[in-house]
Protein backbone atom coordinates (compact mmCIF):
# COMPACT_ATOMS: atom_id res chain seq x y z
CA UNK A 1 0.00 0.00 0.00
CA UNK A 2 1.07 3.60 -0.55
CA UNK A 3 1.01 6.08 2.30
CA UNK A 4 -0.80 9.34 1.39
CA UNK A 5 0.60 12.73 2.32
CA UNK A 6 -1.42 13.75 5.38
CA UNK A 7 -1.23 16.81 7.61
CA UNK A 8 0.35 15.72 10.86
CA UNK A 9 -1.24 16.44 14.22
CA UNK A 10 0.17 19.22 16.36
CA UNK A 11 -0.20 20.37 19.93
CA UNK A 12 -3.17 22.67 20.53
CA UNK A 13 -3.60 25.58 22.93
CA UNK A 14 -7.28 25.35 23.80
CA UNK A 15 -9.45 28.14 25.15
CA UNK A 16 -11.21 26.83 28.29
CA UNK A 17 -14.54 27.85 26.77
CA UNK A 18 -13.98 27.48 23.01
CA UNK A 19 -17.03 29.22 21.59
CA UNK A 20 -19.56 27.17 23.54
CA UNK A 21 -22.98 28.76 24.15
CA UNK A 22 -24.76 27.37 27.21
CA UNK A 23 -27.82 29.42 28.11
CA UNK A 24 -30.07 26.34 28.17
CA UNK A 25 -30.44 23.95 31.08
CA UNK A 26 -29.36 21.04 28.85
CA UNK A 27 -26.03 22.61 27.95
CA UNK A 28 -25.41 23.99 31.44
CA UNK A 29 -25.89 20.50 32.86
CA UNK A 30 -23.49 19.06 30.29
CA UNK A 31 -20.82 21.66 31.06
CA UNK A 32 -21.17 21.05 34.79
CA UNK A 33 -20.42 17.38 34.18
CA UNK A 34 -17.49 18.28 31.92
CA UNK A 35 -16.15 20.51 34.70
CA UNK A 36 -16.19 17.57 37.10
CA UNK A 37 -14.85 14.97 34.67
CA UNK A 38 -12.23 17.08 32.89
CA UNK A 39 -9.61 17.05 35.67
CA UNK A 40 -10.03 13.32 36.26
CA UNK A 41 -7.79 11.22 34.01
CA UNK A 42 -10.53 8.91 32.71
CA UNK A 43 -11.51 7.83 29.22
CA UNK A 44 -14.63 9.58 27.94
CA UNK A 45 -17.10 8.53 25.24
CA UNK A 46 -19.01 11.42 23.64
CA UNK A 47 -22.24 10.40 21.92
CA UNK A 48 -24.43 12.60 19.79
CA UNK A 49 -25.83 13.30 16.35
CA UNK A 50 -23.54 14.64 13.66
CA UNK A 51 -22.87 18.35 14.04
CA UNK A 52 -23.75 18.67 17.75
CA UNK A 53 -20.32 19.96 18.79
CA UNK A 54 -18.63 16.86 20.15
CA UNK A 55 -15.24 18.21 19.05
CA UNK A 56 -15.71 21.35 21.20
CA UNK A 57 -16.54 19.31 24.28
CA UNK A 58 -13.52 17.08 23.63
CA UNK A 59 -11.34 20.21 23.47
CA UNK A 60 -12.87 21.48 26.70
CA UNK A 61 -12.19 18.17 28.46
CA UNK A 62 -8.56 18.41 27.40
CA UNK A 63 -8.31 22.07 28.45
CA UNK A 64 -9.69 21.27 31.92
CA UNK A 65 -7.32 18.34 32.43
CA UNK A 66 -3.84 18.10 33.85
CA UNK A 67 -2.70 17.35 30.30
CA UNK A 68 -3.68 20.76 28.88
CA UNK A 69 -0.07 21.82 28.25
CA UNK A 70 0.60 18.62 26.26
CA UNK A 71 -0.55 17.83 22.70
CA UNK A 72 -4.18 17.39 21.72
CA UNK A 73 -4.31 15.13 18.66
CA UNK A 74 -7.43 14.40 16.62
CA UNK A 75 -8.02 11.50 14.26
CA UNK A 76 -11.08 10.79 12.11
CA UNK A 77 -11.46 7.02 12.19
CA UNK A 78 -13.60 7.04 9.03
CA UNK A 79 -11.10 9.04 6.96
CA UNK A 80 -8.79 6.16 5.98
CA UNK A 81 -9.09 2.43 5.26
CA UNK A 82 -7.92 -0.01 7.92
CA UNK A 83 -4.21 -0.42 7.10
CA UNK A 84 -3.61 3.28 6.55
CA UNK A 85 -5.54 4.18 9.69
CA UNK A 86 -3.41 1.74 11.67
CA UNK A 87 -0.19 3.30 10.35
CA UNK A 88 -1.41 6.81 11.17
CA UNK A 89 -2.49 5.93 14.70
CA UNK A 90 0.38 3.67 15.75
CA UNK A 91 3.16 4.68 13.35
CA UNK A 92 5.23 2.50 11.02
CA UNK A 93 8.81 1.44 10.42
CA UNK A 94 10.79 1.99 7.25
CA UNK A 95 9.89 -0.64 4.67
CA UNK A 96 6.75 -1.77 6.53
CA UNK A 97 4.76 -1.39 3.30
CA UNK A 98 5.09 0.08 -0.16
CA UNK A 99 5.88 3.77 0.11
CA UNK A 100 7.12 3.61 3.72
CA UNK A 101 10.55 5.10 2.96
CA UNK A 102 11.17 6.15 6.55
CA UNK A 103 10.08 5.35 10.08
CA UNK A 104 7.22 7.57 11.14
CA UNK A 105 5.67 8.20 14.55
CA UNK A 106 1.94 7.64 14.93
CA UNK A 107 -0.62 9.90 16.56
CA UNK A 108 -0.44 8.06 19.89
CA UNK A 109 3.31 8.72 20.06
CA UNK A 110 2.86 12.36 19.04
CA UNK A 111 0.24 12.80 21.77
CA UNK A 112 2.35 11.18 24.50
CA UNK A 113 1.48 12.97 27.75
CA UNK A 114 -1.60 14.54 26.19
CA UNK A 115 -4.96 13.56 24.67
CA UNK A 116 -6.05 11.63 21.59
CA UNK A 117 -9.55 12.40 20.26
CA UNK A 118 -10.92 9.59 18.10
CA UNK A 119 -13.79 10.90 15.99
CA UNK A 120 -16.27 8.36 14.58
CA UNK A 121 -14.63 5.64 16.66
CA UNK A 122 -17.36 3.17 15.64
CA UNK A 123 -15.80 3.02 12.17
CA UNK A 124 -12.57 1.37 13.34
CA UNK A 125 -11.83 -2.06 11.91
CA UNK A 126 -11.78 -5.07 14.28
CA UNK A 127 -7.96 -5.29 14.03
CA UNK A 128 -7.50 -1.67 15.09
CA UNK A 129 -10.10 -2.07 17.83
CA UNK A 130 -7.89 -4.79 19.30
CA UNK A 131 -4.82 -2.55 19.19
CA UNK A 132 -6.76 0.34 20.73
CA UNK A 133 -7.87 -1.94 23.55
CA UNK A 134 -4.19 -2.70 24.23
CA UNK A 135 -3.46 1.02 24.47
CA UNK A 136 -6.24 1.49 27.01
CA UNK A 137 -5.40 -1.61 29.06
CA UNK A 138 -1.60 -1.69 28.92
CA UNK A 139 -0.55 1.74 27.69
CA UNK A 140 1.36 0.07 24.85
CA UNK A 141 1.48 0.51 21.08
CA UNK A 142 3.23 -1.40 18.33
CA UNK A 143 4.22 0.31 15.10
CA UNK A 144 3.31 -1.36 11.82
CA UNK A 145 6.32 -3.48 10.88
CA UNK A 146 7.93 -3.29 14.34
CA UNK A 147 8.82 -6.32 16.43
CA UNK A 148 8.55 -4.60 19.78
CA UNK A 149 6.11 -2.44 21.68
CA UNK A 150 6.58 1.01 23.21
CA UNK A 151 4.80 2.65 26.11
CA UNK A 152 2.66 5.77 25.74
CA UNK A 153 0.79 7.87 28.27
CA UNK A 154 -2.34 9.30 26.65
CA UNK A 155 -5.91 10.07 27.56
CA UNK A 156 -8.46 8.88 24.98
CA UNK A 157 -11.67 10.75 24.21
CA UNK A 158 -13.85 8.90 21.70
CA UNK A 159 -16.68 10.46 19.71
CA UNK A 160 -19.48 8.69 17.88
CA UNK A 161 -22.96 9.18 16.47
CA UNK A 162 -23.69 5.49 16.97
CA UNK A 163 -25.10 3.59 19.92
CA UNK A 164 -22.00 1.54 20.68
CA UNK A 165 -23.74 -0.40 23.45
CA UNK A 166 -26.25 -1.67 20.89
CA UNK A 167 -23.48 -2.20 18.32
CA UNK A 168 -21.49 -4.31 20.77
CA UNK A 169 -24.53 -6.43 21.65
CA UNK A 170 -24.93 -7.21 17.94
CA UNK A 171 -21.25 -8.10 17.56
CA UNK A 172 -20.44 -5.04 15.44
CA UNK A 173 -18.14 -3.45 18.01
CA UNK A 174 -15.94 -5.07 20.65
CA UNK A 175 -17.84 -5.19 23.92
CA UNK A 176 -14.66 -5.02 26.01
CA UNK A 177 -13.50 -1.97 24.06
CA UNK A 178 -16.86 -0.27 24.55
CA UNK A 179 -16.57 -0.70 28.33
CA UNK A 180 -13.03 0.71 28.25
CA UNK A 181 -14.09 3.74 26.21
CA UNK A 182 -17.27 4.47 28.17
CA UNK A 183 -15.77 4.89 31.63
CA UNK A 184 -17.69 8.17 31.45
CA UNK A 185 -20.30 8.46 28.67
CA UNK A 186 -21.67 11.91 27.83
CA UNK A 187 -24.51 12.58 25.41
CA UNK A 188 -24.59 15.76 23.33
CA UNK A 189 -28.16 17.09 22.98
CA UNK A 190 -29.35 17.82 19.44
CA UNK A 191 -29.88 21.51 18.73
CA UNK A 192 -33.67 21.08 18.59
CA UNK A 193 -33.54 20.10 22.29
CA UNK A 194 -31.88 23.35 23.38
CA UNK A 195 -33.41 25.97 21.12
CA UNK A 196 -32.79 28.64 23.76
CA UNK A 197 -29.13 28.65 22.69
CA UNK A 198 -29.83 29.27 19.00
CA UNK A 199 -30.08 33.11 19.02
CA UNK A 200 -26.79 33.50 20.91
CA UNK A 201 -25.10 30.94 18.65
CA UNK A 202 -26.42 32.70 15.54
CA UNK A 203 -25.15 36.09 16.73
CA UNK A 204 -21.77 34.54 17.51
CA UNK A 205 -21.53 33.01 14.03
CA UNK A 206 -22.69 36.26 12.41
CA UNK A 207 -19.92 38.18 14.18
CA UNK A 208 -17.33 35.59 13.19
CA UNK A 209 -18.25 35.50 9.52
CA UNK A 210 -18.97 39.22 9.36
CA UNK A 211 -15.37 39.89 10.37
CA UNK A 212 -14.10 37.22 7.99
CA UNK A 213 -16.12 38.54 5.04
CA UNK A 214 -15.42 42.21 5.67
CA UNK A 215 -18.81 43.09 7.22
CA UNK A 216 -17.99 43.50 10.93
CA UNK A 217 -21.18 45.48 11.65
CA UNK A 218 -23.60 42.85 10.35
CA UNK A 219 -26.54 42.07 12.63
CA UNK A 220 -29.42 39.58 12.60
CA UNK A 221 -32.94 40.97 12.96
CA UNK A 222 -35.17 39.77 15.83
CA UNK A 223 -37.53 38.18 13.29
CA UNK A 224 -34.67 36.24 11.75
CA UNK A 225 -33.44 35.06 15.16
CA UNK A 226 -36.98 33.92 16.00
CA UNK A 227 -37.24 32.01 12.71
CA UNK A 228 -33.88 30.34 13.35
CA UNK A 229 -34.95 29.29 16.85
CA UNK A 230 -38.04 27.55 15.45
CA UNK A 231 -36.10 25.37 13.02
CA UNK A 232 -35.39 21.74 13.92
CA UNK A 233 -31.86 21.81 12.42
CA UNK A 234 -31.34 18.16 11.43
CA UNK A 235 -27.67 19.03 10.82
CA UNK A 236 -27.47 20.62 14.29
CA UNK A 237 -24.89 23.33 15.12
CA UNK A 238 -22.90 22.68 11.95
CA UNK A 239 -25.96 23.34 9.79
CA UNK A 240 -26.78 26.51 11.74
CA UNK A 241 -23.23 27.78 11.31
CA UNK A 242 -23.24 27.09 7.57
CA UNK A 243 -26.59 28.85 7.21
CA UNK A 244 -25.37 31.97 9.01
CA UNK A 245 -22.17 31.98 6.95
CA UNK A 246 -24.29 31.88 3.79
CA UNK A 247 -26.68 34.70 4.70
CA UNK A 248 -23.79 36.89 5.89
CA UNK A 249 -21.82 36.24 2.71
CA UNK A 250 -24.67 37.31 0.40
CA UNK A 251 -25.97 40.15 2.56
CA UNK A 252 -25.62 43.72 1.31
CA UNK A 253 -27.06 45.42 4.42
CA UNK A 254 -26.06 45.82 8.04
CA UNK A 255 -29.23 44.15 9.34
CA UNK A 256 -30.14 40.77 7.86
CA UNK A 257 -33.89 40.13 7.74
CA UNK A 258 -35.81 36.87 7.78
CA UNK A 259 -36.28 36.82 4.00
CA UNK A 260 -32.56 35.99 3.72
CA UNK A 261 -33.55 32.39 4.53
CA UNK A 262 -35.67 32.14 1.37
CA UNK A 263 -34.47 29.27 -0.80
CA UNK A 264 -32.25 27.72 1.88
CA UNK A 265 -33.34 24.11 2.64
CA UNK A 266 -33.53 24.07 6.44
CA UNK A 267 -35.85 21.15 7.16
CA UNK A 268 -38.94 21.17 9.42
CA UNK A 269 -39.57 23.86 11.99
CA UNK A 270 -41.58 24.38 15.16
CA UNK A 271 -44.63 26.63 14.86
CA UNK A 272 -44.36 30.10 16.38
CA UNK A 273 -45.25 30.46 20.08
CA UNK A 274 -45.46 26.70 20.57
CA UNK A 275 -43.51 24.59 23.00
CA UNK A 276 -41.70 21.53 21.61
CA UNK A 277 -44.03 18.62 21.03
CA UNK A 278 -44.21 15.32 19.21
CA UNK A 279 -44.06 15.74 15.42
CA UNK A 280 -47.43 15.98 13.68
CA UNK A 281 -47.80 13.75 10.59
CA UNK A 282 -47.68 15.73 7.34
CA UNK A 283 -49.48 14.46 4.26
CA UNK A 284 -47.44 13.29 1.29
CA UNK A 285 -49.10 15.97 -0.86
CA UNK A 286 -47.98 18.75 1.51
CA UNK A 287 -44.45 17.39 1.75
CA UNK A 288 -44.11 17.17 -2.04
CA UNK A 289 -45.49 20.71 -2.41
CA UNK A 290 -43.04 22.08 0.16
CA UNK A 291 -40.15 20.31 -1.56
CA UNK A 292 -41.20 21.63 -4.99
CA UNK A 293 -41.46 25.18 -3.65
CA UNK A 294 -37.93 25.00 -2.21
CA UNK A 295 -36.49 23.65 -5.47
CA UNK A 296 -38.14 26.41 -7.50
CA UNK A 297 -36.95 29.06 -5.05
CA UNK A 298 -33.41 27.71 -5.27
CA UNK A 299 -33.53 27.76 -9.08
CA UNK A 300 -34.72 31.38 -9.02
CA UNK A 301 -31.89 32.32 -6.70
CA UNK A 302 -29.35 30.57 -8.95
CA UNK A 303 -30.78 32.37 -11.98
CA UNK A 304 -30.69 35.74 -10.15
CA UNK A 305 -34.47 35.96 -10.46
CA UNK A 306 -34.55 35.44 -14.24
CA UNK A 307 -37.64 33.31 -14.91
CA UNK A 308 -36.62 32.00 -18.32
CA UNK A 309 -33.23 30.89 -17.06
CA UNK A 310 -34.82 29.29 -13.99
CA UNK A 311 -37.27 27.40 -16.24
CA UNK A 312 -34.36 26.01 -18.26
CA UNK A 313 -32.54 24.94 -15.09
CA UNK A 314 -35.66 23.11 -13.91
CA UNK A 315 -36.48 21.58 -17.29
CA UNK A 316 -39.89 23.29 -17.33
CA UNK A 317 -41.65 25.43 -19.87
CA UNK A 318 -42.01 29.10 -18.99
CA UNK A 319 -45.79 28.69 -18.76
CA UNK A 320 -45.48 25.82 -16.29
CA UNK A 321 -42.97 27.73 -14.20
CA UNK A 322 -45.23 30.81 -14.10
CA UNK A 323 -48.09 28.63 -12.90
CA UNK A 324 -45.91 27.25 -10.10
CA UNK A 325 -44.74 30.75 -9.13
CA UNK A 326 -48.35 31.87 -8.68
CA UNK A 327 -49.28 28.65 -6.89
CA UNK A 328 -46.47 29.01 -4.33
CA UNK A 329 -46.67 32.81 -4.13
CA UNK A 330 -43.16 33.24 -5.48
CA UNK A 331 -44.09 35.78 -8.15
CA UNK A 332 -42.42 38.66 -6.32
CA UNK A 333 -39.20 36.66 -6.06
CA UNK A 334 -38.77 36.58 -9.85
CA UNK A 335 -37.37 39.45 -11.90
CA UNK A 336 -39.25 40.92 -14.84
CA UNK A 337 -36.23 40.68 -17.13
CA UNK A 338 -36.08 37.66 -19.40
CA UNK A 339 -33.15 36.06 -21.22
Amino acid sequence: MTMPSLERAEAANIDPMPGIVAESAAMQGLLETVGRVGPKDVTVLLRGETGTGKELIASLLHARSGRSAAPLVRFNCAALPGELAEAELFGHTRGAFTGADRTRAGFFSIADGGTVVLDEVGELSPAIQAKLLRVLQEGEIQQVGAGRTERVNVRVIACTNRDLAAESSRGRFRRDLYYRLAVVELTMPPLRDHREDIPAMARQFAQRYGERFGSPDVRLSPALLDALARQDWPGNVRQLENTIARVVAVSSTGVIEVDALEGIPLGPCQAASETPRAPVPVSLHDQVAAFERRIIAQALATAAGNRSRAARLLGLSRTTLFDRLRKYQLVTAAADTEA
